[in-house]
């Protein structure tokens, strides 16, 4: 790939299984899935994107599969470069067998759960990679289903809606238990005491937590690395990809060491650093915002912006650009909203590309919304005819039935082989 970094004299040589010429069958084929062996064994040849597979049988059977080929190392793993002149560094001849792959059926809890997190938990299978996000998502999500077994599709339009970060559920006591050293933490602090924990767009409280967990970040990495700070909280290498990876698992971190508080990080201690940070989120809210509180609501904090390519230039912006509109929830709620551990108030860049709710076996019950609306032409009437049931978390119905459908047509467009002799 030519030089590898600037001065440097080597070469990387960079390797993906999706680069090898290999049969793709997968999502092509598991339409015609009658099991979850069959389901399986389409999956033997998917070179593409992983993916996380959920699946119902007409048996009454439900499945989880994570599919993707996968290398089976010789050693390392792949997360940065070796020397390629080494016979064990590289891949061994087989991919990873779907079969070994991270997989359930029919568990005990009596339904699946999945969220770009993790896909075990235990040590156990092959090594599948690193880049995944923290599991808080999926723990709520498993929490809220666990609860209840009345669903139908309101119950599911309301889960996929929910905005409750639980890590502020693991660190709430530490915060609040910080030494109070002027007014100014006391004002926090009460903040946070009295908030109910749900991130929603009018919640000054949620603003408070946002931006200290942002700048306990920021106090962290200048703790261990100073000179690498912008890349350490998750610059991205493109303008594509903002964000890298590792601001995904950030906020999880944080919260592992706000609760061991391990020794020789901060000279004052962290409790001490705690109260600085929520000093420091307090006063930079008031410089930023104002010194009206009722200003810092985090919908009016941090909108969200629905961009198009186009409208990265003004005045096109007016044209192919829908928001900003108040908006909640951050990287680790169910209605999933990341926030930027470099500007806690910038647009956010991964919120839900679709929402769906269908009652099985009752196809026609369903709910669908994309962020928008199905065109990508701004002089389309479908162009944002989706939005604000996106942001109220309504829906609409596709028809599936071919009653459905007769009843939902409005036009019907024809098209047929052109006859020998037609001119």
């Amino acid at each position: 790939m030519g030089p590898a970094l600037d001065g440097e004299i080597g070469a990387i040589s960079m390797r993906a299984v999706w680069l090898d010429p290999r049969p793709i069958a997968g999502l092509l084929r598991v339409h015609r899935a009658r099991d979850f062996d069959e389901m399986r064994e389409m999956f033997s040849s998917w070179p593409g994107l992983p993916l996380n597979i959920v699946a119902g049988f007409a048996t009454g059977d439900i499945a989880w599969q994570l599919v993707g080929e996968a290398p089976q190392r010789k050693k390392g793993w792949g997360t940065v470069p070796l020397a390629g002149w080494d016979p064990e560094t590289g891949w061994a001849e087989d991919t990873i067998s779907v079969e070994a792959l991270p997989h359930a059926l029919n568990p005990e809890t009596g339904f699946l759960a999945t969220a770009n997190n993790r896909p075990t938990t235990d040590g156990k299978g092959p090594y599948v990679g690193v880049d995944f996000i923290d599991g808080y998502r999926l723990a709520r999500i498993v929490e809220v289903l666990g609860a209840r077994d009345d669903w139908d599709l309101d119950a599911v339009g309301e889960l996929q809606m929910d905005r409750t970060p639980i890590p502020w559920q693991e660190i709430r006591e530490v915060v609040l238990e910080a030494p109070v050293l002027n007014d100014t933490v006391r004002r926090a602090q009460e903040m946070l005491r009295h908030w109910d924990g749900v991130a929603s767009p009018d919640s000054v409280a949620t603003t408070v937590y946002e931006f200290f967990i942002v700048e306990m970040a920021h106090k962290i990495v200048a703790a261990k690395a100073p000179n690498s700070t912008e890349w350490a909280l998750g610059r991205g290498f493109t303008d594509l990809s903002p964000e890298s990876i590792v601001f995904a698992r950030w906020t999880g971190q944080l919260v592992r060491l706000l609760n061991e508080r391990p020794s020789g990080w901060f000279a004052q201690g962290w409790e001490r650093e705690i109260a600085d940070a929520l000093e420091a989120t307090y006063r930079a809210l008031g410089q930023r915002y104002g010194d009206d509180e009722s200003g810092w609501a985090w919908g009016v904090v941090r909108p969200l912006t629905f961009k198009h390519p186009v409208g990265e230039r003004k005045p096109m912006d007016r044209v192919f650009n829908l928001g900003p509109f108040p908006w909640g929830g951050d990287a680790n709620t169910v209605s999933q909203a990341a926030v930027s551990f470099r500007d806690p108030a910038a647009n956010s860049h991964f919120v839900a590309s679709m929402r769906m709710a269908v009652e099985v076996g009752n196809w026609d019950a369903n709910r669908f919304v994309l962020p928008g609306g199905q065109s990508g032409n701004p002089m389309s009437p479908h162009y944002d005819d989706q939005l604000e049931r996106y942001r109220t978390g309504r829906a609409i119905t596709i028809a599936w039935s071919a009653e459905a459908v007769e009843t939902a047509t409005r036009e019907t467009l024809e098209l047929r082989p052109e006859s020998p002799g037609d001119p």
